[in-house]
């Protein structure tokens, strides 16, 4: 018997000896040109043996064939002999889908309801009033956005479930909005035409954020139509007595029309499940109570008046509806700069450079948000100027700032909810609101400070947060 060859035992030596001398064998390159996709794109042997078992290679195969002890000693020397050259991954669907018309359709069904006001000033008169509507803002916002949340949560994973959920939740907050009116009317002495007008601005809430969240906005102005064409004539006509009667029925239809295209929007949808979970109800909690905080910081200078005592307050009432439109422009802004931080995050390698960047896009998101902003206060004061319904003055220029101070820092409040950064711009939020009921008495002072120190508080916390990589993921 002839004496056993010596071998080089380096692995990838080895084995080309091992293949002239198998020259009926199939080659080692051969091996590797049909699994080359996989020899470039693994980041361990592991990978490579994993295919080759998956394509009926064996420990006795390749003992046989290439004169290796197993699969991952292949393996290991393919990874050897293969350089590596990873294929780009395949360009992901945009979870941030940018849309030119949609936001500025939210934008107008945020604004649209508060030509209601101005037409129903008949209704709206004598004591209680003011706190009573400011009571149905405040439930009806924290109760639209806390089913928003639900909703959004629930059609991630199934939208007859979303559906079944929302509409549920809509009737549930139709409830709690009567309660709260009953209870506000017991407390404020308001009379029930104001009650009954407070009721229909929060139900109209309910049926607009649930078409909202089904993508569904289109058929709002459906819903407004009536509301906003008799509202506008009958202002524009001067308020003339034989309208108002008409006019103030056009005004109740919107909600009951909201909540009835809502309701058919829904049917159907659900298989029987529990309407609510632990998880959803703890996310919920703290969105509803942003919601109720935020309307309260708007509501309340136009509760209080200038100084504090009541009284109307020309500067919040110009500048409350652009604050309304500029909702709009701050979603279009959000999907922007969640796009854009995105690539980011494909194109930059080192983590140093994507938190610069990251922060730069932040500013810029902010800057495009407070130019709109503005923008939609001057137009709104040019507006009021030219209609005769309010004459700007230069006194009023505190009170607008302040409340596009107040709209940058709900719009960072919103852009850090979408990243699960919800306790600290609530505790932010409520600390702006507490301060001016406590310093109530300190009228401008304090409702220019309070958003002020707001917006501050919450756009340090978003460039200490946002330029993680770890929070765009």
């Amino acid at each position: 018997m002839p004496p056993a060859r010596a071998f080089d035992r380096t692995p990838g030596r080895w084995l080309e000896q091992e293949a002239v001398r198998n020259e009926g064998r199939r080659t080692l390159d051969e091996l590797c040109g049909t699994f080359g996709a996989v020899c470039r794109s693994a980041v361990d042997p592991l990978e490579i043996a994993s295919a080759l078992e998956f394509d009926g290679y064996s420990d006795r195969t390749v003992r046989a064939e290439y004169g290796v002890a197993d699969v991952f000693a292949l393996a290991r020397v393919m990874f050897l002999r293969v350089p590596r050259d990873p294929a780009a991954p395949a360009a992901s669907a945009d979870a941030w889908p940018a849309s030119r018309f949609r936001p500025l359709l939210h934008g107008l069904l945020y604004a649209l309801p508060a030509l209601c006001f101005p037409a129903a000033a008949g209704l709206l008169a004598g004591p209680g009033a003011v706190p009573a509507l400011v009571v149905a803002l405040l439930v009806a916002w924290g109760l639209s956005q806390g089913l928003a949340c639900v909703g959004y949560l629930r059609l991630g994973t199934d939208r007859q479930q979303a559906s079944r959920v929302l509409r549920a939740g809509m009737a549930a907050g139709v409830v709690l909005v009567a309660m709260a009116m009953t209870l506000a009317g017991l407390g404020t002495g308001a009379r029930p035409v104001v009650l009954v007008f407070g009721a229909g601005e929060g139900v109209y809430m309910l049926g607009a954020c649930v078409l909202m969240v089904l993508g569904a906005e289109w058929w709002l102005p459906v819903a407004l139509a009536p509301a906003v064409a008799c509202g506008g004539t009958f202002l524009a006509l001067g308020r003339p007595p034989g309208l108002q009667h008409l006019t103030w029925l056009s005004l109740a239809a919107a909600p009951v029309l909201a909540c009835a295209i809502a309701e058919a929007c829904t049917r159907g949808g659900g298989r029987p499940g529990r309407l609510l979970v632990a998880t959803e109800l703890r996310t919920a909690v703290p969105v509803i109570a942003l919601g109720v905080v935020a309307a309260g910081l708007v509501a309340f200078p136009i509760a209080v008046g200038p100084e504090g005592q009541g009284g109307v307050n020309p500067g919040a009432l110009l500048a409350s509806i652009p604050l309304s439109l500029s909702m709009g422009a701050a979603e279009w802004t959000l999907q922007w700069y969640r796009r854009r931080t995105r690539r980011l995050l494909r194109r930059t390698a080192a983590p140093r450079a994507f938190r610069v960047r990251a922060r730069l896009s932040l500013l810029a998101a902010l800057l495009q948000y407070v130019s709109g902003t503005v923008a939609l206060v001057a137009a709104a004061a040019l507006v009021a100027d030219r209609t005769g319904l309010l004459q700007p003055q230069w006194a009023y220029l505190p009170e607008a700032a302040a409340y596009v101070m107040l709209g940058s820092a709900l719009f960072l409040a919103l852009l850090l909810q979408t990243m699960r950064l919800r306790a600290v711009p609530l505790a932010a939020a409520a600390g702006a609101l507490a301060a001016e009921l406590v310093l109530r008495d300190q009228g401008m002072v304090v409702q220019v400070a309070a958003p002020a120190a707001l917006a501050a508080v919450i756009g340090c916390y978003a460039l200490a947060e946002l330029g993680s990589a770890v929070r765009h993921g």
